[in-house]
């Protein structure tokens, strides 16, 4: 990547614009358009051959597009992918004091703290996810702004608060609404990195039981990109919040038959699989419940199963006990 003096950085921390080059931009969202579309083999071979930016630039576009495979097609080759990438670009990037630098460093510590989650390393996720959000801290309490700081602090900020519980929140003060605003400034930015701040958002939003608001970003997401799997499982989950129950059914019947033979693990397939299965119980269809829980459980998903995402075992548990009731 061509470097741009430091005024230009300036400016453009001054603007919220990224602290990325214009051809880091490019590339950046070429990779996302094809991974949000699906394409994730033409997003490799674009990956692989570009060669407009810095070393630390190509393993973190590397990365980003491991794990924008994995979490739609759960290929544990792409997590290793993602592993060797993350671990060349900690060694590039950890001692390094320019801005653009220290923003790759922010990025691929946020990566790494997801690829952690996904992983079901807790600790480390948490422990990562805390220093992406110190670097991206400490470069806009020195004046230098992007959306990607934003968009990582943000979303810290939030779930930190959301976890530590109202006593917590009353001793330490309570960072969600400033981390919502942040997240929603990410994901309305023009950053090549902003569906992944505006699934944050519709998170966030999740979480605090804003369904309504919660359905609109999904929704927005899915005009953009409506063959997007990740987000018509999304849709799905806020539909089934929203009691808007025959919605959320044939959106996931069309998930399960949509990820039919493309998974490497059929985790998306499993996934829509618990969900048809909890909102069958919800519409008090206990057969029907039962035969999709029967699904799930096959032995031959048995190690398939840990990667289910732990919220949606969780909410099947009562399910479950209701159903084992004679």
């Amino acid at each position: 990547m061509i470097a741009i003096a430091v005024a230009g950085w300036l400016f453009s921390a001054q603007a919220g614009d990224t602290l990325l080059g214009s051809r880091g931009l490019a590339a950046f969202e070429e990779a996302s358009n094809l991974s949000l579309s699906g394409k994730h083999r033409a997003a490799d071979s674009f990956a692989r051959s570009w060669e407009g930016g810095s070393a630390q630039e190509k393993l973190l576009l590397s990365a980003t597009v491991a794990l924008s495979a994995f979490a739609d097609l759960h290929d544990p080759a792409r997590l290793e992918s993602a592993h060797r990438s993350l671990d060349q670009l900690s060694r590039l990037v950890r001692s390094g004091t320019d801005p653009r630098t220290r923003l790759i460093d922010a990025m691929a510590l946020s990566q790494e703290s997801y690829l952690a989650e996904l992983e079901g390393r807790n600790m480390a996720s948490a422990l990562d996810g805390r220093s992406a959000a110190s670097v991206a801290r400490d470069m806009m309490d020195r004046g230098w702004d992007s959306p990607e700081l934003r968009g990582i602090l943000g979303g810290y900020l939030f779930w930190k608060s959301q976890g530590i519980g109202p006593l917590g929140r009353f001793i330490g003060g309570d960072q969600r609404d400033r981390g919502l605003l942040y997240t929603q400034q990410a994901a309305a930015s023009r950053s090549p990195f902003r569906e992944a701040f505006r699934t944050s958002l519709l998170w966030i939003r999740y979480e605090r039981g804003d369904y309504a608001e919660a359905l609109r970003v999904v929704q927005d997401a899915r005009a953009i990109w409506p063959e997007n799997r990740l987000y018509r499982q999304a849709e799905g989950d806020v539909l089934f919040r929203l009691d808007r129950l025959p919605q959320a059914l044939d959106t996931y019947r069309a998930s399960f038959r949509e990820y039919d033979g493309l998974e490497v693990l059929p985790v998306g397939r499993l996934s829509a699989a618990g969900n048809l299965a909890r909102i069958h119980a919800a519409m008090n269809r206990p057969d029907s419940a039962r035969a999709w829980l029967d699904t799930l459980d096959a032995p031959r998903y048995k190690k398939v199963r840990k990667w289910l995402p732990a919220s949606l075992v969780r909410d099947l548990v009562p399910v479950r006990r209701e159903l084992s009731r004679p």
